[in-house]
C-alpha cells in the first residue's frame, strides 16, 4: 500500500478520480466527458437525515483502485476503476454519496436500453424487400421492463425521481446511475444536477460510449446540429389527400387557407408531393422538365414557388433523387443495369449510378435549378444506397467499383448540400434500410404511408413509437405524410368525391373499412402525440374543407416545441416486413397488438414552471377507467399535492395527492398539466399551447406584494385564456393587462371554486398582465 497522500489521484483507461481529504471531497471525470460528479461527499443516513462524514483517509492500493478509511463511525469504502465502469463498495449499508453532476443541454437526462424488458425490433418500411429484393434492416431493441406503457420527453432542463442516466449528445455517450440514485435539477444552476446516490453496499456507474451506434444500431452519429433549425417543422403535404392527381389550383387553394388560419400559429411549409412532372402517358420522372408538359401546374414551378413565399411561407417538393428518366437515350452509361443489363427501377424511373461524373454534374444542375425556382424543403423518396442495398443491381457495371457504396452515397449527399445549403430542409424516405444519411437529413420519415381512417393513422403512431428516440438528438422525426382529422365520410359518399388511389388505398388497407376520418376523440389523439413529442407537424388535409372546431384541435397544439426524447431507445415498429401491412390489414383497432405508449410523460421547465404536462390515451372501444400512481408512472414525490388542469376541456380538474382516477373515452386522449401545490396563487394553465409553455415568456410572483405576473405572446384578433389556482384565504385586489406601450387591455375574469380563468382578446404586440392579491390573516 502507499503512502497517504492529500490529494490521492487514481487515473485508469479515461477516468480519474481526485480524492481530497482536506476539503472531503471527491471529483470524478472522463477524459472525453471531463467532470462527471464533483464535489461528492461521503453521508450515513440515520432516520431518513444524512450526516456527513468527515476526517477520512484516503489511500492508493493500486492503479485502478483506491480506499476510505472512516474512524467515527467506522467504515471503509473502497473505489474500483475499471474500462467502462467505476465500481464503489462500502462496509456501511448506510452509506450515501451526494455531489453534483454537469447536465447541460449537451448532457441531457435519459432512459437507456433496458436488456430486461421484453424484445422488440427495430425496423423501417419494406420497400427495399417489395420493390429490390433486398434485405429489411431490423434491429433488436426493448421496451422498459418497468412501466413499459410510460414513454417519457423533456422540455427544457428537467429532472425526475425515476430517470438515472444522462447522456452527452456530443460524445455520443450514456452515463448510467443505478436505480438507487436521485438526480435532481439544481434550481440555482439549471446546468447542473443534484445527485444522491444510495450505495447500500455496492453501486456502479457505467459508461456506454457508442450508444446510438455500438447499443442502439444506429451506423452513424452526429450531435443533430439545430442551429437552423431550433425546433421540428410543419409541413402539409399533397399526398395523402390528393396523390398524383395534385394540381396548382389545388395548392393555391390550401396555401391560401393555410396562411390565413394556420401561419399565426407556427405552420411553415408547403410541400407538393408527386404529379407536378410527370409526362401525359408515362409515370416516369424527369423533376424539372415535365411541369408544364401535362398541364397541371401551366403557370410553372417558379411561379408556384414564388405564390407560396408570397403568403409569407414555404415551398417544399418531393423528389426522388435515385432515378432520373431524362437520359435513357443520351446517357445510357450514368444508369444502374442488372445483370442482364436491364434498367433498374426506382418509382416507375431509371435509377442513377451515383459514382459517374455526369450524373454528379446532372445532381448539381438538377439542385441548383430547384434552389433557383425558389424550393426550400425537399422529401427524397426511396432514400437509400441502391448499389448497396439492392441485391439486382450489377456492381461490375458501376463506373467506379472501387468506392464503398455506402461513402459514395455519403458523398452525394454532401453534394447536394454543398448546392442547396444548410438553411434548406431535407428529409429522407429510407425505404427500410440503415440510415445512413444522418449527419445531412433534418428530419426521416422511417415509417409506412398513413390514410385518412383511425386505423389508418396508426402508422403514425407507429413511426413515434419507434423512431422518438432519434427526435432532436440525431435528426428529426417525420411521422408520416400527414396528419387528417377530417370528420367521418361514409365509404359511400367518399366515392363519390375522392380520387380513386385514395379510396384504392384504403380498401387495399384495411378490411373493416367503413368510411374515412375520424372522431373528434380521434383528432385529439393525433395532434396530442405529434405535438407533445416534438416530431414533425405533418398536415394532409384538404384544409379548407376542416371544419373549424378540428382547425381549433391544430391552432392548440402548433407550433412544434425543442422537447428532446428521454427514452433513448425504439418502442419497436409493427408494419415492417414480418407484420406486413397484409396482416394489418385484418386488424381491428380491438385486436391489433402492439405497444404504443398509454401513458405520454412531458416533463417541462420552462418559463411557465416546472411541471409535468401528461396525455392519457385510450385505444380501445369503450371508455376505460384507471387509476395512476404519481411516483411510480411519473417519477413524481410521493406525499405532495398535485393540481391537475385537464387541457382539452380548458378546466381545473382537482388537487390530488399521490395518484388519480381518470376516466377517457374510446380513442380519446386526455391531457393534464400537473402543477405542484405551493400554497399560493399559481398559473396552472392556458388556451394557446397544449405544453402551456409556448406563450408564457416569462413569470414571476413577488410574495412582499402578493403579485403574480406574466409576459404573454398572443394571436391577434383569437381569444386567450390564463388560468390560476387561487386558494382558500386570496381574494383579488387589482387586475392590469396591456400591450406595447401601456395599451390597456379589458380583462373578463371568471371564478369558478379556486380557479379563475382570464380572458382578453390577443394582440400583435406581447402582453403584460399582472394581479394583486389581499391575503387573509389565518
Amino acid at each position: 500500500m502507499q503512502p497517504l497522500l492529500n490529494p490521492v489521484i487514481i487515473a485508469y483507461a479515461g477516468w480519474t478520480i481526485t480524492a481530497d481529504a482536506t476539503k472531503g471531497t471527491i471529483d470524478i471525470s472522463y477524459d472525453s466527458l471531463g467532470i462527471l460528479l464533483q464535489h461528492m461527499r461521503l453521508n450515513i443516513e440515520n432516520n431518513q437525515q444524512l450526516v456527513s462524514l468527515n476526517g477520512w483517509m484516503a489511500e492508493k492500493i493500486s492503479q485502478q483502485q483506491f480506499a476510505i478509511n472512516v474512524t467515527q463511525p467506522a467504515c471503509a469504502i473502497l473505489f474500483n476503476l475499471n474500462e467502462q465502469s467505476l465500481t464503489v463498495s462500502s462496509s456501511s449499508a448506510k452509506l450515501v454519496l451526494t455531489a453534483e453532476a454537469p447536465a447541460s443541454n449537451d448532457r441531457i437526462v435519459a432512459n437507456v436500453i433496458d436488456t430486461k424488458g421484453m424484445p422488440v425490433t427495430w425496423a423501417g418500411t419494406n420497400e427495399v424487400v417489395e420493390n429490390f429484393q433486398g434485405t429489411e434492416t431490423r434491429t433488436p431493441s426493448y421496451l422498459a421492463s418497468k412501466n413499459p406503457e410510460v414513454m417519457t420527453f423533456a422540455l427544457g432542463q428537467v429532472s425526475s425521481a425515476n430517470i438515472h442516466s444522462l447522456f452527452d449528445r456530443t460524445h455520443d455517450i450514456a452515463i448510467i446511475f443505478s436505480d438507487n440514485s436521485l438526480l435532481q435539477r439544481n434550481p440555482k444552476q439549471p446546468d447542473m444536477l443534484d445527485v444522491k446516490i444510495d450505495v447500500a453496499k455496492n453501486t456502479v456507474i457505467r459508461l456506454l460510449p457508442n450508444y446510438y451506434t455500438h447499443t442502439l444500431g444506429l451506423p452513424f452519429y452526429s450531435r443533430f446540429d439545430d442551429s437552423e433549425f431550433p425546433v421540428a417543422p410543419v409541413v402539409w403535404g399533397s399526398w395523402t389527400s390528393y396523390y398524383r392527381d395534385t394540381r396548382e389550383k389545388d395548392i393555391v387553394r390550401n396555401t391560401d387557407w393555410l396562411a390565413a388560419n394556420l401561419k399565426p400559429y407556427g405552420f411553415k411549409y408547403v410541400q407538393i408531393d408527386d404529379g407536378y412532372d410527370n409526362g401525359k402517358d408515362s409515370l416516369q420522372h424527369t423533376w424539372i422538365e415535365n411541369w408544364d408538359t401535362c398541364g397541371l401546374f401551366p403557370k410553372g414551378p417558379k411561379w408556384m414557388a414564388d405564390y407560396i413565399k408570397s403568403k409569407g411561407l414555404h415551398p417544399g417538393l418531393w423528389l426522388v433523387p435515385n432515378s432520373y428518366a431524362g437520359a435513357v437515350t443520351t446517357h445510357a452509361e450514368w444508369y444502374l443495369r442488372d445483370k442482364s443489363a436491364n434498367l433498374i427501377y426506382d418509382y416507375d424511373t431509371p435509377t442513377l449510378d451515383f459514382t459517374h461524373p455526369g450524373v454528379q454534374q446532372w445532381l448539381r444542375k438538377l439542385f441548383a435549378t430547384l434552389k433557383g425556382w425558389g424550393f426550400e424543403y425537399f422529401k427524397f423518396d426511396g432514400e437509400f444506397a441502391l448499389s448497396r442495398y439492392a441485391p439486382l443491381v450489377d456492381k461490375t457495371k458501376l463506373f467506379d467499383t472501387t468506392i464503398d457504396p455506402v461513402v459514395s452515397y455519403r458523398n452525394r449527399l454532401q453534394l447536394i448540400r454543398d448546392v442547396i445549403g444548410t438553411k434548406t430542409f431535407l428529409e429522407g424516405c429510407p425505404a427500410g434500410t440503415p440510415l445512413n444519411g444522418i449527419g445531412f437529413f433534418n428530419s426521416y420519415f422511417n415509417g409506412a404511408d398513413v390514410y385518412n381512417t383511425w386505423l389508418g393513422s396508426y402508422a403514425l403512431f407507429n413511426a413515434i413509437n419507434a423512431n422518438a428516440f432519434l427526435n432532436h438528438i440525431a435528426v428529426y422525426v417525420m411521422p408520416g405524410e400527414g396528419i387528417d382529422i377530417s370528420p367521418f365520410t361514409s365509404l359511400a359518399e367518399a366515392k363519390k368525391k375522392m380520387p380513386a388511389r385514395y379510396i384504392y388505398t384504403a380498401e387495399t388497407s384495411e378490411d373493416s373499412l367503413k368510411g374515412f376520418g375520424v372522431s373528434m376523440a380521434e383528432a385529439r389523439t393525433l395532434v396530442s402525440f405529434v405535438s407533445l413529442t416534438g416530431v414533425v407537424y405533418p398536415l394532409t388535409s384538404i384544409m379548407p374543407e376542416l371544419p373549424n372546431e378540428r382547425a381549433r384541435l391544430l391552432k392548440m397544439s402548433m407550433p412544434t416545441m425543442p422537447v428532446l426524447p428521454v427514452d433513448l431507445f425504439s418502442r419497436g415498429s409493427d408494419m415492417s416486413a414480418n407484420t406486413s401491412w397484409e396482416y394489418f390489414k385484418h386488424r381491428t383497432p380491438d385486436n391489433y397488438i402492439h405497444n404504443y405508449p398509454e401513458i405520454l410523460n412531458l416533463k417541462v421547465n420552462a418559463p411557465s414552471g416546472i411541471y409535468d404536462v401528461v396525455a392519457f390515451t385510450n385505444w380501445r372501444s369503450e371508455k376505460a377507467t384507471r387509476k395512476i400512481s404519481f411516483a411510480d408512472k411519473l417519477g413524481l414525490g410521493s406525499g405532495i399535492d398535485y393540481i391537475a388542469f385537464d387541457f382539452w376541456k380548458q378546466e381545473l380538474l382537482g388537487i390530488f395527492r399521490d395518484s388519480l382516477e381518470l376516466t377517457t373515452e374510446a380513442h380519446d386522449t386526455r391531457v393534464l398539466q400537473l402543477h405542484p401545490l405551493i400554497g399560493r396563487p399559481q398559473l396552472i394553465g392556458n388556451s394557446r399551447h397544449i405544453t402551456g409553455a409556448f406563450s408564457i415568456l416569462s413569470l414571476q410572483w413577488n410574495e412582499a406584494k402578493k403579485t403574480l405576473e406574466g409576459l404573454s405572446a398572443t394571436i391577434p384578433g383569437d381569444t386567450y385564456d390564463l388560468f390560476i389556482y387561487v386558494p382558500d384565504g386570496f381574494d383579488i385586489a387589482k387586475l392590469t393587462a396591456t400591450a406595447g406601450k401601456n395599451k390597456i387591455i379589458q380583462v373578463k375574469k371568471e371564478m369558478a371554486g379556486n380557479a379563475l380563468k382570464l380572458s382578453f382578446e390577443g394582440q400583435q404586440e406581447q402582453v403584460k398582465w399582472k394581479i394583486r392579491f389581499n391575503q387573509a390573516l389565518k
